[in-house]
């Protein structure tokens, strides 16, 4: 047969693409258990980070130094954790550090924020919804429209698809105004309809400027918040906070992050005390209080938590805890070598990439290619089959088994 040599190398080569993917999924489902990282909140009481522990009725908090305390003393240690169940108890601080303390003022100040990846690096449908600001009724409604923007930017009647004219030709001309230049690199925003109030869309333009977007009394407002100026803008992520005193998360290329804050209609940045990360792979917790911010930055390493001033954003604490390996870490550093998976784990796309664990896995290789011997009588085949065995693993191994096995019961 013409080729047969060539189809089967062709045949080979695939087998062994489809194992170098399939086999370590396979183990790897197998195998895998989640990153376990402990529950740590700054105190507004001891001046440093503690391990919650609800499962330890006992002592359910630690403290860096090993100190175990009761319920009871959770509770008052870390007032502004635990508010809710001090007012039940009757026992709320009047103030702490100075700082007056009610439950509305604690309610107002409470920041809950989660950062990752696949939020900057997820398809989007190119659909927004924008809200009015300033509502006439209390709450928000769902408008009759969403808008598009790409070269330009077009209302769409929700009903009949068809494209409001006179409202895209207003917002065209306020963005013209305000000097947005299309297309945009993305638009950032909160649809959410239950919170409290809108603050519309921060958008990067073309130019790498930040304009702030969004609908009052049936108007555009458009401002170019001058942020882009004095960095390199990654993404931003909206959040309406109760008291209103920024309008939500701004991370750079370099891997600093800050909030944007309104003050007298200028947009300023407010960087936190705390470590560059990766945007591309790290995520981000972040829970505020009154007086407080505790934050967690995950990455491939490790979780490393920092306690931070409110008002300043500036590091008063900061502890790390390094990521303990799983049985698929032990199990891909010795077995496999290298490895393909199509999934990635910080996006949504399907790509290809191979991931390189360590040589270890080397070692495995050599087994396989003694094995490999007695796949072939010959000196020429055995030479072929140790090299692509060494190169390919336990993938080409399979992979040579099988298509010498059909070649041996061809009928």
């Amino acid at each position: 047969m013409k080729y047969k040599k060539q189809i089967s190398y062709l045949i080979l080569v695939f087998i062994t693409i489809l194992g170098l993917w399939l086999i370590p999924s396979l183990v790897k489902k197998a195998t895998y258990s989640p990153d376990n990282y402990p529950f740590m909140y700054y105190s507004s009481i001891m001046k440093e980070l503690g391990v919650v522990d609800r499962k330890n009725k006992q002592f359910p908090l630690t403290d860096l130094k090993g100190r175990q305390y009761t319920t009871a003393q959770l509770d008052s240690l870390m007032p502004l954790l635990n508010f809710r169940q001090l007012m039940t108890d009757g026992k709320l601080p009047d103030s702490i550090d100075g700082r007056e303390i009610t439950p509305q003022i604690l309610r107002s100040k409470q920041v809950t924020y989660r950062y990752t990846p696949e939020m900057m690096q997820t398809p989007e449908t190119g659909l927004y919804i924008l809200f009015e600001t300033m509502p006439k009724r209390v709450g928000l409604e769902m408008p009759d429209d969403v808008f598009r923007m790409k070269d330009r930017i077009e209302f769409i009647d929700a009903e009949t698809n068809i494209v409001n004219t006179a409202k895209s030709e207003m917002f065209r001309k306020a963005l013209d105004k305000a000097g947005y230049q299309f297309p945009p690199q993305w638009l950032s925003g909160n649809p959410n309809p239950r919170k409290a109030y809108d603050e519309g869309y921060f958008s990067l333009d073309a130019r790498g400027n930040l304009f702030h977007i969004k609908m009052v009394n049936n108007r555009p407002y458009v401002r170019n918040t001058e942020v882009g100026n004095d960095m390199d803008i990654a993404w931003y992520s909206m959040l309406e906070v109760a008291d209103k005193r920024f309008y939500g998360f701004l991370f750079s290329r370099q891997g600093d992050v800050y909030i944007i804050e309104g003050n007298d209609g200028k947009y300023e940045p407010l960087k936190l005390d705390i470590p560059q990360l990766d945007v591309t792979q790290d995520q981000v917790v972040i829970m505020g209080n009154l007086l407080y911010w505790t934050v967690w930055v995950t990455t491939p390493e490790g979780r490393h938590y920092y306690g931070l001033e409110t008002e300043t954003l500036k590091r008063v604490a900061a502890c790390t805890v390094e990521r303990s390996q799983t049985a698929w870490d032990k199990a891909a550093k010795y077995v496999f070598p290298f490895y393909l998976t199509f999934e990635q784990d910080h996006n949504d796309y399907l790509m290809p990439k191979v991931h390189y664990t360590a040589y270890y896995g080397l070692g495995v290789n050599v087994l396989l290619v003694i094995a490999g011997f007695f796949l072939s009588g010959n000196r020429k085949q055995r030479i072929f089959i140790s090299v692509y065995t060494v190169l390919t693993g336990v993938a080409g191994f399979i992979a040579l088994w099988i298509l010498s096995y059909f070649k041996t019961n061809r009928y």
